[in-house]
């Protein structure tokens, strides 16, 4: 390798740190979990809020953010104190089609975020705030296809993603709402990392659990 490569090779790894660290100042849910151990500790380490009146679970200020493809970043999109209309979810189980719905990703990530404290895990994560479209598909069957990637040896816990391992949610990379916790019905199934695949299940819209995406798909099957 000459020094030209060597030096280029030595910048975008300074530029891919510097990156990580800026866009990891803030998770969306279920990125703890699943976080880098060391990457997980340090961020622990500088949210836990110092002041004791913060110590309860709520919203962090009033302001509504984005997440910005191109910025690879949470950019506020405005303030107001009108949020609890948006944050409740509508259940409309009781008008259930026969027929399954086939699912948009960039319906699934066109959602807005407010920063909230968590009593549970003691950290600031961002809380979705789901568009009326996204909340009309709380309950239903769907079907989506995306990038399968396993989490542990055994694989017994498995997430859809829109985008391939290499360039998916882990530090901010993507939109955190590109991916999907998926809990197969028939478990057993081995899936190789970035498998390509379709999935029919119930979607279900996460408003308040830290550790598990903001979308989760029980009772997945393959298609």
């Amino acid at each position: 390798m000459n020094n030209n490569l060597k030096i280029l090779f030595a910048a975008i790894l300074f530029a891919s740190v510097f990156t990580r660290d800026r866009i990891c100042e803030h998770l969306g849910f279920g990125q703890a979990k699943h976080h880098e151990a060391s990457t997980s500790a340090s961020y622990e380490k500088e949210m836990i809020p110092t002041d004791t009146a913060s110590k309860r679970d709520s919203f962090i200020n009033e302001n509504i953010y984005h997440w910005d493809e191109r910025l690879l970043d949470w950019v506020m999109t405005k303030e107001t104190s009108d949020f609890h209309a948006q944050l409740v979810s509508s259940s409309i189980s009781d008008q259930r089609s026969s027929a399954p719905i086939e699912v948009d990703w960039k319906v699934l990530m066109d959602i807005q975020y407010r920063l909230q404290y968590f009593s549970e895990i003691d950290m600031e994560m961002y809380a979705p705030v789901f568009s009326e479209a996204v909340k009309a598909l709380h309950e239903k069957e769907v079907i989506i296809e995306g990038f399968v990637i396993p989490f542990d040896e055994k694989e017994e816990l498995l997430s859809l993603s829109f985008n391939p391992y290499a360039s998916c949610f882990f530090c901010g990379k993507a939109s955190p709402a590109s991916v999907i916790s998926m809990y197969l019905k028939n478990k057993g199934k081995r899936y190789k990392m970035d498998d390509f695949k379709k999935f029919r299940g119930t979607l279900y819209l996460n408003h308040d659990d830290p550790n598990e995406f903001y979308y989760i798909l029980r009772n997945a099957k393959e298609e």
